[in-house]
């Protein structure tokens, strides 16, 4: 029963897609399928993306996610590289459509991007040095003396300006989101803030490290998609490809491929038979 009923919900959403063809589609997605192409924007930020070196193929569950939409779509899959601190701009500039970047979904972000709904839900933690004792509480952070290294235009960025303003602050242009860490390990700065599944894997592989506030994340955002502001025909069709993936099944496969069982958390419909007998 609650496979069939499954089934029916993906059915339903797919048939929901297939509502925007190009004889009825205007504007973004008329210029979309006229292109054969969706243009998608990535950040390479493990495990969500990920950019081989050498052949320059990316993949990763957000990747996995993005194609299987653009085949709903009929359309190509076009991935277009960018940064935290410029994939804004790729969406106001129509570099790309879509941005597939795992971007926490923040009030500020979310009035200069429209965002998809959220794919997951992670929290953030800090990392230090494994011989550093200063750091009891986040307000042992919030001295001058304490230098916190962050990724340019992310969340850990606004976080450290807003809860922890006297602290001396280092914000790192690119993409990886490991930058941080690095600046930490190499003993040039003193701590810096991440996701906590970026902060635990880097820990793994530089014991000199360790994980702080793993227990209590001091932030726990949405993470989100982005198109540009206003572009609510491709957000309509990427809500409800993303509600079809979820629901089928298929985003949980998907992700099951990189990352740990039970490592994130999702906002899944809670089915019932419907309609409910009337007693």
């Amino acid at each position: 029963m609650k496979f069939r009923m499954l089934s029916y919900i993906s059915a339903c959403a797919l048939m929901l897609l297939s509502l925007s063809s190009p004889a009825q589609a205007a504007g973004e997605i008329e210029q979309i399928t006229k292109r054969g192409e969706l243009r998608i924007g990535y950040i390479p930020s493990p495990p969500g993306i990920a950019k081989d070196p050498v052949s320059g193929e990316v993949n990763g569950f957000y990747v996995d996610a993005a194609r299987a939409i653009s085949e709903q779509m009929g359309v190509k899959p076009v991935f277009v590289e960018a940064t935290w601190a410029n994939f804004v701009a790729g969406l106001q500039s129509n570099q790309f459509d879509l941005s597939i970047a795992g971007t926490f979904a923040t009030v500020k972000r979310a009035m200069v991007v429209d965002f998809s709904k959220p794919l997951n839900y992670l929290g953030s933690v800090a990392l230090v040095r494994k011989d550093d004792t200063r750091f009891n509480q986040l307000a042992d952070m919030n001295k001058p003396e304490v230098k916190i290294a962050v990724v340019q235009g992310t969340e850990a960025e606004d976080f450290v300006k807003r809860v922890l303003p006297n602290a001396k602050l280092t914000s790192l242009a690119g993409g990886n989101l490991a930058a941080g860490f690095i600046e930490v390990a190499a003993g040039r700065a003193d701590a810096s803030f991440q996701d906590i599944f970026i902060a635990t894997e880097f820990a793994k592989q530089q014991p000199t490290t360790k994980v702080l506030f793993a227990e209590k994340p001091v932030f726990f955002l949405p993470i989100a998609w982005a198109v540009k502001k206003g572009n609510t025909e491709l957000l309509s069709i990427v809500n409800v490809g993303l509600d079809s993936l979820l629901v089928s099944g298929q985003l949980d496969q998907m992700t099951a491929k990189y990352i740990p069982e039970d490592s994130r958390f999702v906002d899944a419909p809670n089915l019932r038979p419907f309609p409910k007998a009337v007693k």
